[in-house]
């Protein structure tokens, strides 16, 4: 069914005084314009903001009034219907924009906030720093919003990964008693702007890389940290072609970037959050890699230990930091600028 936004705004602002009219269709950007600010208004009709803030308030209870007196009134309760049943299915609570495209367009978005303005069962919240302006059907749901997103980003900082749905749900499901229904904390994680999807479904704090990784670099650590293993730098780039793929798909604003694997391996040396492992092999540092040459890698090795230590006890603990041929470990033990021989077969750093 398609519901007549336009015509019924432009009927019930009909009978409003000129002026009301005008300061109403300018508030709410209805004559497809941008919304103005209640300063701008006022000066052009040599009125101060508080003045132009009470003209509003006095306009929509005058269309309300109206409303019920006239044919409009059928119309207006259908389409009222129509934003509560969008809002039951969310949870009673839904982004501004999201309800927009749910009941109807973008193009006509300004007229269907005009006309929630004019139902008493519509609560709205503003926009914030925190949180995108958003609707509910039940006030203290709005009421509560707030303070509980503020609740999830501080879980999500403690735990410093990513979160299942399912998870979030267990901790912050209920809210001073009340279970909250899984669809109203689903809209109220889209409600905040500090908390984002990740690509693979998963919910964590926008400014992560993980959640929202903004350049080739957190693209790569992205797909290494998915993989779980080093990847040589080719197939990093690989990966992170179908990583684009996905949030593409998730999202318009995400664009696709050319991938070539030498740019991409030019940036991992450049990170110190990746680690060569190999020829052309990266690991990530967080995984306990150590940066450096085999021979940094062995000084460290034994610097950790705090002991002399035979030779295979440091082939052994190096193949774990590198992926390097055993003959090469033992070239670089034969330096004896930085490693000694310690009675037989053992090592340790040279002073």
């Amino acid at each position: 069914m398609t519901f007549p936004y336009e015509k019924l705004t432009v009927a019930l602002l009909s009978d409003l005084h000129p002026r009301a009219r005008d300061i109403l269709q300018r508030r709410f950007g209805l004559q497809e314009q941008e919304p103005e600010t209640l300063e701008a208004i006022g000066q052009s009709h040599g009125i101060t903001r508080e003045r132009v803030r009470q003209i509003v308030e006095d306009g929509l209870r005058e269309v309300k009034e109206a409303a019920s007196r006239k044919k409009e009134q059928e119309k207006l309760d259908a389409i009222f219907q129509r934003f509560l049943l969008a809002l039951r299915e969310s949870g009673n609570v839904k982004r501004q924009d999201l309800l927009v495209q749910e009941v109807g367009t973008p193009k006509i978005e300004n007229h269907i906030i005009f006309l929630l303005h004019l139902g008493d069962q519509f609560h709205r919240h503003k926009e914030t720093e925190y949180v995108h302006p958003f609707w509910a059907s039940k006030k203290e749901i709005a009421e509560i919003s707030p303070g509980l997103l503020e609740a999830i980003c501080s879980y999500l900082q403690d735990r410093k990964a990513p979160l299942e749905f399912e998870e979030l749900a267990k901790v912050h499901g209920v809210h001073e008693g009340e279970k909250l229904h899984p669809r109203t904390l689903a809209s109220l994680l889209e409600i905040s702007k500090l908390v984002a999807r990740t690509h693979n479904g998963k919910w964590g704090l926008r400014e992560w890389p993980e959640v929202y990784p903004k350049g080739m670099r957190d693209k790569a650590y992205v797909v290494l940290h998915d993989a779980g293993r080093p990847l040589h730098f080719v197939e990093v780039a690989k990966l992170i072609e179908r990583l684009q793929e996905v949030l593409a798909e998730q999202s318009a604003s995400w664009r696709k970037r050319v991938v070539l694997p030498q740019t991409v391996h030019n940036e991992l040396i450049k990170d110190s959050r990746f680690v060569l492992v190999g020829r052309g092999t990266y690991a990530l540092e967080e995984w306990g890699f150590k940066p450096g040459t085999v021979k940094d890698v062995i000084k460290e090795i034994l610097r950790e230990n705090n002991k002399a230590m035979t030779k295979e006890e440091i082939v052994q603990k190096t193949l774990a930091q590198r992926q390097v041929k055993e003959s090469t470990i033992l070239l670089n033990l034969q330096d004896k600028t930085c490693f000694l021989r310690e009675g037989e077969g053992y090592y340790c750093i040279g002073e």
